[in-house]
């Protein structure tokens, strides 16, 4: 495990970013926990095991987790309707100019099947739907709800962000809360998550490792969404969290939705969650909220996976009984050799079970 270390400093050294933690846990014991580098170069501040940073789009297998409560709770059905929601969908046009055969689902949005424009070659107008951090998730919505469909619902995935706002307001709609409360009481708290929040106060923000991009073979800084006042809930890609409680998370998935002895989800819920959802692809196939591999017989996936555009990843590996955390403050791209060598570096030390 020593070598996970110097794979980390190895990195540092050679300025390919800042700093960065990493978090092995073994049948449900952490065997590796470790931070190298700067949280914030210019000041020499430490990156530690502690650091609350933003996940981006490693908030969806949680935003699917919640959904999934409030599912087990009857207070919501995969495949009910959006617009039995969100009355602003009905009457909603596929690109074509014709309605869609049938509605979309609350589980089309959590498996990218929507029909909904992805998050690459859109318009200025429909990037700020998903980054302007100080309109409210409702505001958002409505104006998603303005442009037609890129296709029909259920017949292709098209990884997409604003699918996810969707689904939130959903959640919001239905509980008549916002949807910090309903994670919280669906699942943070459940879990004992202190840290994890959507809307971190400004003084958490001001704990928040700076943001770098490496140009021309230096680390430069850059702005961060810690540096903004943040009003708008980005369902699937805006939540905050630490290593520690981002492994508390994964566990309870590898433990089939139980944490320290306690139910959390139901292990149908976790089950549906690791099934195929979306149309069959040569690469990678997404579940509810993880994008998935090593899939059983079963059609259960055995390893289920999110990245985010920050740089954070978590795998949830039950072949190996192994959940890794990794957490770094820089563009996913730069920073993704890292991440494989310190996974593939996992996968050698912990031998592979089929089950």
């Amino acid at each position: 495990l020593d070598s996970l270390s110097a794979i980390m400093r190895q990195a540092v050294e050679q300025e390919q970013i800042a700093g960065c933690s990493f978090l092995v846990a073994h049948k449900g014991e952490i065997v590796f926990r470790n931070a190298v580098g700067h949280a914030v170069v210019e000041s020499k501040r430490k990156f530690n095991t502690d650091e609350l940073l933003p996940i981006a789009s490693v908030s969806k297998p949680f935003l699917a987790s919640v959904l999934m409560v409030l599912v087990e709770q009857g207070k919501l059905k995969l495949d009910d309707p959006i617009e039995k929601y969100l009355p602003e969908f009905k009457g909603i046009k596929v690109k074509s100019g014709a309605s869609p055969a049938k509605s979309m689902t609350i589980r089309q949005l959590l498996s990218h099947t929507g029909g909904f424009w992805g998050n690459k070659g859109i318009t200025p107008e429909q990037l700020d739907l998903i980054r302007n951090w100080g309109r409210p998730l409702a505001k958002a919505v409505e104006g998603i709800a303005k442009y037609d469909l890129v296709y029909e619902p259920g017949t292709k995935f098209l990884y997409s962000g604003s699918g996810y706002c969707v689904a939130g307001r959903v959640a919001e709609v239905a509980l008549s809360k916002s949807f910090e409360e309903i994670a919280k009481e669906a699942l943070f708290i459940p879990l004992g998550l202190k840290l994890t929040t959507y809307l971190p106060s400004k003084e958490l923000r001001r704990t928040v490792p700076a943001a770098y991009m490496r140009q021309g073979g230096k680390l430069q800084k850059r702005p961060s969404m810690a540096n903004r006042e943040l009003r708008f809930i980005l369902p699937g890609g805006s939540l905050f969290t630490t290593l520690g409680e981002l492994a508390v998370f994964g566990q309870m998935h590898l433990n089939d939705g139980i944490y320290n002895g306690k139910r959390i989800l139901a292990k149908t819920s976790v089950d549906e969650m690791r099934r195929l959802h979306s149309p069959a692809r040569p690469q990678r196939s997404y579940g509810l909220g993880w994008f998935r591999d090593d899939v059983s017989e079963s059609g259960l996936a055995d390893l289920v996976f999110h990245g985010g555009a920050l740089g954070a990843h978590l795998r949830v590996d039950r072949s190996r009984e192994v959940v890794c955390v990794f957490l770094v403050h820089q563009t996913a791209v730069q920073v993704q050799g890292l991440k494989n060598k310190l996974v593939q570096q996992v996968e050698r030390i912990f031998p592979f079970k089929k089950n």
